[in-house]
């Protein structure tokens, strides 16, 4: 009898440890989201020739963390942009709103419901947004998605069909080749869980 109760005993206490160091699940997915941090290639602006510098800026060998200094553009000088880069260190997190949620499901082919968890990363040239929900990466307008305490482009947020909850980090970097035919890449832009930073030579350069 002791022994069984002894085992017993153990058994609980083993199952009371299991639970407790268990790593939690999200209670909204079972689908893991991207690594990080997520590379876009196929971000604004692509080539432009002619781009003329406003400000004397620095130009480095990658915009990957381990990079170099390479040269320095020179204001009034002109340059051609050869491709731009999103590099997203945390996607900024939405939700699905009512309105409007099922034509977005409709449209982009992915089930989707008011209330489901959507992850937001780069702009693009065409005015939308790469975004990522239950496994499946897609694309959506940006004025039909509401900033967080703002509203969405059409100016009545209740026509918004994703809001956004939690801001994320990003950097928007393009690569730029000068008349002597030197490349490098030169950080544009970036957003720091909400707040904005934009670099005067390559600002108009993607619009929505």
């Amino acid at each position: 009898m002791i022994a069984t109760r002894l085992g017993t005993f153990l058994l609980l206490a083993a199952l009371a440890t299991a639970q407790q160091t268990a790593p939690s699940k999200s209670a909204k997915s079972s689908i893991p989201e991207p690594k990080l941090p997520v590379i876009d290639y196929g971000a604004c602006p692509g080539e432009v020739p002619h781009w003329k510098i406003e400000r004397n800026d620095r130009m480095y060998s990658s915009f990957r963390d381990k990079r170099t200094m390479v040269g320095t553009l020179k204001a009034g000088e002109e340059v051609t942009t050869l491709t731009g880069v999103n590099v997203i260190g945390e996607p900024d997190r939405a939700l699905i709103k009512q309105s409007g949620a099922k034509s977005l499901a409709q449209v982009k082919g992915v089930s989707l419901k008011p209330g489901d968890a959507v992850l937001r990363y780069g702009f693009n040239s065409d005015g939308t947004y790469e975004l990522w929900a239950k496994g499946v990466w897609f694309t959506h307008d940006d004025e039909v998605i509401a900033e967080k305490g703002d509203i969405c482009g059409f100016g009545d947020k209740d026509q918004c069909t994703i809001v956004i909850i939690k801001d994320g980090v990003r950097e928007w970097w393009v690569e730029v080749k000068t008349s002597s035919g030197r490349t490098g890449w030169v950080l544009a832009g970036k957003s720091t869980r909400g707040a904005l930073w934009g670099n005067i030579n390559f600002g108009e350069l993607c619009g929505d």
